[in-house]
């Protein structure tokens, strides 16, 4: 693979640049795909080949994808592909364009379809809690990944607790984290919905530990999860300072973006 350094670097180039900028978390990415794949100088051929993508129209995009893949030797072109989905999916987002982009690759490097759809839908899978889908306001409120419930907003999550008849004040306990999750964590963190759980995850684990926080519905009240610790909460004043510093303490503790 080493001789094929350029050509690596640029189909790298084009993943990163499926969602029109290159964010934090695929910049951190490169020096991991270096190290996985071995081949000193990955990372340089890719930054250089980002700054030159990044002038161009999506068809040329396209065009210098399909060159580019076209030299890589078709027992490479899996392992290629492998490591250009989960740079697609680095910010720890998917939209529906992101999907097309993905399959521009596969089709560029002759990787049957269904193939890859199964290949994208198990790294899906495996960021199961840790990945938002990026949907249309006007399709459901909720996806199904990996067999589970994904809502979609907390407007949708709110909406399911109080058609499942919880109590107000766990309806507040929820908000009230939601909202200073939002505000606290801007976009170093996902926010994740599920029919029992809200979870705080980073974007730039430092290990395989992404979730700093679960908050799991309970009948009246909401069960905080995080670092070892188990704490009921009955109503938003519970939901203390104190708590609110452990939280972002254990964050920073897993995540390479720091607080």
């Amino acid at each position: 693979m080493k001789e094929y350094l350029n050509e690596f670097g640029a189909i790298i180039a084009v993943a990163m640049l499926a969602d029109g900028e290159v964010g934090e978390a695929e910049k951190q990415l490169m020096a991991e795909l270096e190290q996985d794949a071995e081949m000193p100088g990955l990372a340089a051929s890719i930054g250089q080949a980002v700054s030159m993508a990044s002038l161009l129209s999506d068809d040329q995009l396209t065009e210098l994808l399909h060159q580019n893949s076209d030299k890589i030797p078709e027992e490479h072109r899996p392992r290629v592909f492998e490591a250009a989905l989960v740079t697609s999916l680095a910010d720890g987002v998917i939209s529906e364009d992101e999907i097309a982009n993905i399959l521009t690759l596969a089709e560029a490097l002759d990787i049957p379809m269904e193939k890859a759809v199964a290949r994208m839908l198990f790294e899906v899978q495996e960021m199961e809690g840790e990945l938002i889908v990026d949907v249309e306001e006007d399709l459901e409120d909720f996806i199904v990944v990996g067999g589970r419930t994904r809502y979609t907003s907390w407007d949708a999550f709110q909406r399911m607790i109080e058609e499942n008849k919880y109590p107000q004040n766990v309806v507040l306990v929820m908000k009230s984290l939601h909202d200073w999750a939002t505000e606290r964590f801007g976009e170093n963190a996902v926010i994740n919905f599920t029919p029992r759980f809200l979870t705080i995850a980073t974007l730039s684990p430092i290990s395989r530990t992404r979730t700093c926080c679960f908050a799991r519905l309970r009948n009246d009240l909401v069960r905080f999860e995080y670092n070892g610790k188990l704490i009921e909460v009955n109503n938003p004043e519970e939901f203390s300072d104190v708590m609110k510093s452990e939280i972002v303490e254990f964050y920073n503790q897993i995540s390479n973006t720091k607080l």
